[in-house]
């Protein structure tokens, strides 16, 4: 399977920037699904969303055995879920720029790695006419 990363525009980043907290969506290798929601992430660029991996044992065991994950978000510009493919970065520039968000602070994370999730899909998650549809 070829794997082509999407570029995400910008109201759909800044739907996303306007939760806090997004969930994030996982299957283990039996196709039974988890869901978390995750409070230290950030868009490193126009194709990758990066979660710092602090405690995430079973997302990690998902993303191992499979490597794909799903957010959902809502903003004043609609409702999107994008679909991703995930890198595991125990170092490098990605890593150390995850690890010193969870690390400094006043209560300190462990900051094991950070998963960049390369977007391949998305699609609208508004109610409505378009409800469901790819839009990338």
């Amino acid at each position: 399977m070829v794997i082509i990363m999407v570029t995400v525009p910008e109201k759909i980043k800044e739907a996303f920037q306007t939760q806090k907290v997004i969930p994030m969506a996982t299957v283990n290798k039996e196709g039974v699904p988890n869901v978390i929601y995750v409070a230290m992430w950030w868009w490193e660029d126009d194709e990758t969303l990066c979660v710092i991996n602090n405690f995430l044992r079973k997302t990690m065991e998902n993303i191992d055995a499979n490597g794909w994950v799903s957010f959902v978000c809502y903003g004043k510009n609609g409702s999107y879920q994008i679909k991703c493919k995930t890198e595991n970065h125990t170092e490098g520039s990605i890593y150390e720029k995850g690890h010193k968000i969870a690390t400094d602070r006043e209560k300190p994370y462990p900051g094991k790695s950070t998963v960049a999730c390369k977007v391949v899909e998305i699609y609208q998650a508004s109610a409505g006419k378009g409800a469901g549809d790819k839009l990338a």
